[in-house]
């Protein structure tokens, strides 16, 4: 019972965390979830924009320089709108090639324009290197030539390919020059220097920290940062689901952002188509570099929630605990009031509910002693026991009672009347009280019911509730054997606190009588009453010292068995109430039987 009573005070304690906790869990879990949610969305979109703004950016800066030439080309023949191949396109390519990042340029004249009536169609090239170079010409007569152009355009922009020359990569432009009927009449070549076309992207902060390339429109690598990319030729061959979903976008798309799947996605990119060549700028980066602060905010959140979850825990147990532990003392102490012990009282140290209990508890304890002393003090007639045998049986503890057939005895001290005239009032409460204390033992140990002391007298009934009559008489006459034989130890007690032996006188009786509680609700005793209960008393005092002497009716139920009953001697008597005498047996002693 108590290990069932601390398991249920324990499953209280649990109760009582997890009925806090959960709550508090649940509110700062669904507050994180739904803050982390929209700072990450935040974030990437944030990022898609920013992403957008500095490929846009890229895109322009590489867009400018490739159209640094093509505006002076544009700008020459606004100004020298009939070029002299001698003077105005010399000029030209020396301007073009002296620009920043021009490795060097040249004209292709497709349809020139003939004074000597030669066959047209024929091409003619010159170009000139980086400045201070020699000026080439190949199978050219410029004193022929005088060209009209109108405006330029860019015709074609060929792959990069490492230049010999020049000890770096190169990109070759195309430039159109087309006349005042949209014709093309010639090519002005330009090559510039890979790297100075992309000087300013290399120069954006992203791209120094993250994987970048630049691809044409069927995704053939131009230019990368990244040494993965070193061996790969085209965009999407390793079948990576970003690079496809890119190539994909950009076949409709101008600009736009992916992201592979996850939480954080494992890569995001971005990509911007120019407008000035036949290329796209892509950007990709980690997940978890873009939404590093919010990871870590989600990791914050999460230990400070595991903290905080710590800190509600140990408050609990610490507050709950207190709690518990006085249910705990309760319950032990209400286990030891079951089983009579009282203790002393709990100390109140609180005012809240727990104190209130405690105090109510203190002043039933109060109560249950005070009805206790005065059981004990006037009603300790009946063993504990058998009490509880008696208070199973639904009529046992109703007032009033039922007629029925028991077996009766009465003792009583020989001589104590005149010894009580001898000693102090002291000396003989004394006396009685370890004479009752003897011989209640005896009784209670025989299932006798004590109706009443009178002086030094003692009434008691033996009742068949579980047995027969002639059973319950029999453990009636044992007990007087008992009794007797409790003498013995009684005056050898006696005899060495040099006080006077006592003897004692029993008389045994069986009859009908009402069994029940006797008194009212407020003061009642499990007792007897009738005739039977009278002659009981009658037959006690015809017995001597030392003697038992039963009725005719007790030895009516035992005269068939001579072994287990020893009649000393049988008389008659007139007893007062009784219209006849009646037949009365004294018993042998113990020490008499054979």
């Amino acid at each position: 019972m108590k290990s069932l009573n601390l398991l249920k005070i324990k499953t209280l304690q649990g109760k009582l965390i997890v009925l806090l906790l959960i709550p508090v869990f649940l509110t700062i879990l669904a507050g994180g979830v739904a803050s982390f949610l929209y700072t990450r969305d935040a974030m990437l979109r944030q990022w898609n924009e920013s992403a957008v703004l500095k490929l846009q950016r890229a895109g322009h800066d590489l867009e400018m320089r490739i159209a640094n030439p093509i505006n002076l080309v544009d700008l020459f023949y606004k100004i020298n709108p009939v070029g002299n191949i001698l003077t105005s396109q010399k000029e030209l390519i020396r301007y073009v090639a002296g620009m920043d990042g021009i490795v060097r340029a040249g004209f292709t004249y497709i349809k020139p324009v003939k004074t000597d009536g030669s066959m047209p169609g024929e091409n003619r090239h010159m170009h000139i290197n980086m400045p201070g170079e020699n000026m080439e010409m190949k199978n050219m007569d410029m004193g022929d030539m005088t060209m009209h152009f109108h405006r330029s355009r860019i015709l074609k922009v060929a792959a990069p390919e490492f230049d010999a020359g020049a000890g770096h990569k190169t990109v070759k432009f195309v430039l159109s020059l087309l006349n005042s009927s949209d014709e093309i009449v010639g090519n002005l070549e330009i090559i510039m220097s890979l790297k100075y076309l992309l000087q300013d992207i290399f120069n954006l902060g992203w791209w120094q920290s993250n994987k970048a390339c630049i691809v044409d429109k069927i995704g053939k690598y131009i230019a990368h940062t990244n040494m993965i990319m070193k061996d790969r030729t085209f965009l999407g061959n390793t079948s990576d689901p970003v690079e496809v979903s890119i190539l994909k976008e950009m076949k409709t798309k101008s600009f736009g952002t992916v992201k592979s799947k996850g939480h954080p996605p494992e890569t995001i990119a971005g990509f911007y188509k120019l407008k000035k060549a036949p290329w796209a700028v892509i950007m990709f980066a980690q997940g978890n570099e873009i939404l590093k602060p919010i990871i870590l905010y989600r990791n914050s959140f999460v230990i400070g929630g595991v903290v905080l979850a710590i800190v509600i825990i140990v408050l609990i147990r610490f507050q709950a605990g207190k709690i518990v532990k006085k249910i705990e003392k309760l319950s032990e102490k209400a286990e030891k009031i079951v089983k009579g012990d009282y203790g002393e009282p709990i100390t109140i140290n609180s005012e809240d509910e727990i104190g209130l209990l405690i105090q109510s508890y203190n002043a039933m304890v109060k109560g249950l002693k005070e009805r206790d002393f005065i059981r004990d003090s006037f009603g300790r007639y009946v063993d504990p026991d058998f009490a509880k045998f008696l208070l199973q049986h639904p009529d046992a503890g109703r007032l009033g009672g039922q007629r029925r057939e028991v077996a009766i005895m009465m003792s009583d001290i020989r001589g104590f009347t005149a010894l009580s005239e001898t000693f102090s009032p002291e000396a003989i409460i004394t006396v009685l009280n370890q004479y009752f204390s003897h011989m209640i033992n005896i009784i209670q140990k025989h299932n006798g019911i004590i109706v009443d002391f009178f002086g030094d007298a003692i009434l008691i009934f033996f009742e068949p509730l579980s047995c027969s009559l002639k059973e319950t008489i029999k453990e009636c006459i044992q007990c007087a054997y008992d009794m007797q034989k409790e003498m013995l130890v009684f005056n050898s007690e006696m005899d060495n606190q040099d006080l006077p032996e006592l003897n004692m006188g029993i008389g045994i009786n069986a009859g009908q009588v009402i069994v029940g509680s006797i008194g009212s609700e407020k003061r009642a005793k499990y007792g007897i009453v009738g005739p039977a209960v009278n002659i009981t008393s009658r037959i006690q005092a015809k017995a001597e010292a030392q003697e038992i002497i039963i009725s005719d009716a007790v030895y009516k139920y035992l005269k068939y068995l001579k072994n287990e009953i020893n009649i000393q001697r049988s008389f008659n008597a007139s007893m007062k109430g009784v219209d006849h005498p009646m037949t009365l047996h004294v018993l042998k002693k113990e020490s008499d039987k054979s």
